[in-house]
């Protein structure tokens, strides 16, 4: 089996700043403010997290790195790493809580195993923004981590992350849309309590309905780019969000209509080729009045 990294900054969207944090109410504040149960994350581990509007849309995806050490960091969009700094510096009044970015960081993704611990590198055990491991350092340090791996172009990736049903920044999760919407629940706590933009997605569990789900898709050739869905009667029926090559044809994430959610549904592209939906609703919440009608693939349970 081919052992696979990749420098996420060498992809669009992917490139990742890390955030530290110093004080005595650094939990406190991060439950506060983040979707997912920080205090749950495991040491050597990290895992996603969504910074909501107070109406429970989506300004950033966050991964929490709790290290073994017991320091939490965290990684955000590299787009938008000043702006989610200066948003949390916002919300910091009365905390003791030092939010400080490193601009030196950069981070690498490594699969299927985990490579040996190399100086200057930590490693988290990670599903997002794929299953695998991943690597924490300066770009020296990161190449010594990955000697003897296979570094994965594109294609290689997105067909990880399609496999996975695992969605990225700036392709399924986008700003201003709710998590459930594009399989990214696995980011979001019911249970731990408030915080920044709970409610509305309280009352989305409760109700168990989201109008748009993320699904696998195939289709016979890729497209030109992010392309506009079609189905019978409703002409914007989804976005074909991320596509590759492989051994079997092209497959696919892509958001859709909930109507269009069944495997052998049928969409169509502007220039009329056709995308066959593969799966059901993948990272999706079911909601409490459908619990006993889970999605092919239930993300968001520990």
């Amino acid at each position: 089996m081919t052992a696979w990294f990749i420098r996420l900054d060498s992809l669009p969207h992917h490139d990742r700043r890390l955030l530290r944090f110093s004080g005595a109410d650094v939990l406190r504040f991060l439950q506060g403010v983040l979707s997912a149960d920080v205090a749950a994350v495991k040491a050597g581990h990290a895992w996603p997290a969504a910074l909501l509007t107070v109406k429970g849309r989506l300004v950033a995806e966050v991964l929490v790195l709790q290290g073994r050490d017991g320091a939490t960091a965290l990684a955000v969009p590299a787009e938008l790493a000043d702006s989610v700094v200066a948003l949390l510096d916002r919300h910091i009044i009365m905390d003791d809580v030092v939010v400080t970015l490193d601009p030196a960081v950069r981070f690498a993704l490594a699969w299927p195993e985990a490579p040996v611990e190399t100086e200057g590198v930590v490693a988290y055990a990670t599903h997002h923004p794929a299953p695998g491991c991943l690597l924490v350092g300066e770009p020296a340090a990161l190449a010594r981590a990955c000697a003897g791996k296979t570094e994965a172009d594109p294609n290689a990736w997105h067909l990880h992350r399609v496999a996975a049903a695992a969605p990225a920044w700036g392709h399924e999760i986008t700003a201003e849309v709710f998590p459930p919407e594009v399989g990214f629940v696995s980011a979001v706590s019911y249970d731990k309590g408030c915080y920044m933009g709970q409610e509305p997605l309280a009352r989305i569990h409760a109700r168990g309905q989201v109008n748009r789900v993320m699904v696998q898709v195939k289709a016979a050739r890729e497209p030109a780019g992010v392309s506009v869905l079609a189905a019978p009667g409703r002409p914007e029926a989804g976005r074909w969000t991320t596509w590759a090559t492989g051994p079997h044809g092209v497959v696919g994430l892509a958001v859709v209509h909930r109507s269009c959610a069944t495997p052998g549904t049928v969409l169509t592209v502007a220039d009329g080729g056709a995308v066959e939906v593969s799966s059901g609703p993948l990272g999706d919440d079911p909601g409490v009045a459908n619990k006993g009608k889970t999605a092919p693939l239930q993300l968001g349970r520990r």
